[in-house]
């Protein structure tokens, strides 16, 4: 499998560190800058872009004038996408609240929210099949996809292979998730794995608390099997696609998570290159 990591701003050191291949590049810089000056840092190092990041983009946002920047963004960037070496660009599950990913509106989970998210992405997701371009879904809790089940019924709507979701199961840990989750776990890779895009590992924990303290962890340090969710989606993750450690907040850490990851697939027989 393709291998790739996002560790902020230490992610070209440690990709270069770790012999990892695969690195993140911004959507907006490619807008902005173009393909050439977008890809020089990573071609310095000899990295090459595993996914193009446009989670700014949410067409349900209150923010009007902000999106119609973000959908000017994405109408650029999907006839560049296949071009830079990495036709995945990743963007959102949809969200009526205006921080996409930290809070949350009711209103995503109305019966009419799938509807109107697929209303807004058809014209992208048909731009995406004439430039060979894939846009990957980040399934999110609190967004409008914010299951399995969620993504299947835009599937429904919008039955195209340029739009796909990535395999990410920690970003849907509910409270009993975070205890044992490994029914989840099945449930995401046997839906979700014939319309896989990327893969998404990251660690979410559950924390000593009186109330609900759960977040961010060390990679082996919750409750996933890696292996496990390793072993599931290997049967149906494309071949151009990657599977990227993400949210790595130090080298320290990159450097045992690395490794934790890189022993679990060679367990399994599958190389992370």
């Amino acid at each position: 499998m393709n291998f790739g990591i996002e560790a902020g701003k230490h992610t070209h050191d440690v990709a270069s560190r770790f012999g990892i291949r695969g690195v993140p590049i911004n959507a907006e810089m490619l807008a902005n800058t173009g393909i050439e000056s977008t890809l020089a840092p990573l071609r310095e190092r000899s990295l090459q872009p595993c996914q193009i990041g446009a989670f700014g983009f949410n067409p349900l946002s209150p923010d009007v004038a902000g999106q119609e920047k973000q959908q000017a963004i994405l109408e650029q960037i999907i006839p560049l996408a296949a071009k830079t070496g990495c036709p995945y660009i990743v963007i959102s599950g949809g969200n009526y609240h205006r921080s996409t990913f930290g809070g949350v509106d009711r209103r995503n989970f109305g019966e009419d929210a799938i509807d109107e998210f697929a209303r807004h992405l058809e014209p992208l997701v048909s731009l995406a099949e004439q430039y060979g371009a894939i846009l990957s879904i980040e399934p999110y809790l609190k967004c409008v996809i914010g299951s399995a089940d969620a993504f299947l019924k835009l599937k429904a709507r919008l039955p195209s292979r340029s739009l796909r979701a990535n395999l990410d199961p920690t970003s849907l840990y509910r409270f009993e998730d975070l205890i044992d989750p490994a029914s989840l776990v099945a449930d995401l890779c046997d839906k979700l794995g014939p319309h896989a895009g990327l893969v998404h590992i990251k660690e979410v924990a559950l924390a000593d608390g009186f109330l609900l303290h759960a977040g961010l962890a060390p990679l082996g340090s919750g409750p996933t099997d890696w292996a496990d969710f390793l072993n599931r989606i290997a049967p149906h993750t494309p071949a151009d696609s990657w599977v990227i450690l993400e949210h790595v907040a130090t080298p320290e850490e990159a450097k045992a998570s690395v490794q934790l990851l890189r022993q679990v697939a060679e367990s399994l027989g599958i190389k992370l290159t």
